[in-house]
């Protein structure tokens, strides 16, 4: 991976960490589109790091970090807590 799009996506994946929505325009130059933003999603997300939220107004897809996993039961909890 270059450099480039390993910044990229560990930016990405920090932005998405304070549960904010990552929206991969956000990350493209003012001069045109950049191949590294759209490698880095797709290293994040085969990675785990990023999965797909939804998409925009205009149909865009934007990514938020993993909803993290339940842990399991360990043992069983009483009836009543006091």
């Amino acid at each position: 991976m270059k450099a480039e799009t390993q910044k990229i996506m560990n930016e990405m994946v920090e932005v998405a960490n304070q549960g904010k929505e990552v929206m991969p325009f956000m990350w493209q130059s003012f001069r045109g589109i950049n191949a590294s933003v759209s490698a880095a999603v797709r290293a994040a997300k085969k990675r785990g790091l990023l999965v797909q939220g939804g998409v925009d107004g205009v149909g865009n897809p934007f990514y938020i970090a993993p909803p993290k996993a339940i842990p399991a039961v360990t043992h069983n909890a009483p009836a009543t807590l006091q």
